[in-house]
């Protein structure tokens, strides 16, 4: 882990882009974005929870890098767009890719599907039928291999389509109260699957926040991948780090948890909105 932010974003493992929002565009496999959950697609709504949605990429750099905590807490959600795109009468689709890590749309054919549909020059394509790409030949292979029948593409447009969009989440950002209160659903939902995992077993329950309350404090990502499989040691305990990381996510990056010391987060999840 960098000891400053100066590197930010890519000493922390991820690619931005944008005119204002931003989004991340390539996260590396291994690094402390990685293990945080952000993901390709993610759009940046805050950083140590100031309103970022505004902002060019330079912008946003130089407000992260300017951060005294490292890495800077931000706020994310998701923006790839799942489409299902149909073949025209030849079996094509009508685009061609170009770059790697990310891959981009470089042009489309006049009267394609692809054009008709609204994608652009300079779209983004980071799923191919469901999964993740970021190599031209093996996306180029795939969609090639799906000739004639509908294809399904996760994409990410700046700026486009955004209408479209209507999972829970999504209508929210843009109201702060909602956020607010999507919060507390989220913490609430997060309590309740950790009594009903941890409820017979104080202990573990004792552990596990202090853990989390350790990491606010410190911010080690690697530290606090490398405990909770040592404190959430069965298989069915471990079915809470997958919710610890998703939990955390909707909230900030990197995780932050509660200071009470008590096993409710509703309150800080409040608080911190």
């Amino acid at each position: 882990m960098p000891s400053n932010n100066q590197g930010w974003p890519e000493e922390f493992g991820f690619r931005i882009s944008g005119n204002g929002p931003c989004y991340i565009i390539s996260v590396q496999e291994g690094s402390s974005a990685y293990v945080a959950g952000l993901q390709p697609g993610d759009q940046i709504l805050e950083i140590e929870g100031q309103d970022v949605s505004s902002l060019n990429c330079d912008m946003l750099i130089n407000l992260a890098r300017r951060c005294k905590t490292v890495p800077p807490s931000i706020g994310v959600v998701s923006r790839i767009e799942q489409i299902d795109l149909l073949p025209a009468a030849d079996g094509r689709f009508g685009f061609n890719l170009s770059g790697e890590s990310p891959l981009q749309i470089e042009d489309c054919l006049p009267d394609s599907p692809a054009a008709e549909f609204g994608f652009k020059s300079g779209d983004y394509v980071l799923e191919v039928n469901g999964i993740p790409v970021k190599h031209y030949e093996v996306a180029a292979a795939m969609i090639k291999a799906n000739h004639g029948k509908p294809l399904k593409l996760g994409v990410l447009c700046f700026g486009r389509r955004q209408k479209r969009i209507s999972s829970s989440i999504r209508e929210y950002v843009q109201n702060a109260d909602a956020i607010h209160q999507e919060r507390k659903c989220k913490a609430l939902e997060f309590n309740k699957k950790v009594d009903a995992v941890l409820g017979e077993q104080p202990e573990v329950k004792e552990k596990l926040f202090t853990l989390l309350k350790q990491y606010a404090a410190e911010r080690k990502v690697d530290y606090l991948a490398y405990a909770l499989p040592m404190i959430l040691s069965t298989e069915e305990q471990q079915q809470l780090i997958d919710d610890i990381r998703i939990f955390y996510l909707l909230l900030t990056w990197p995780w932050i948890v509660s200071e009470s010391g008590n096993t409710s987060l509703v309150e800080w999840a409040a608080a911190v909105s």
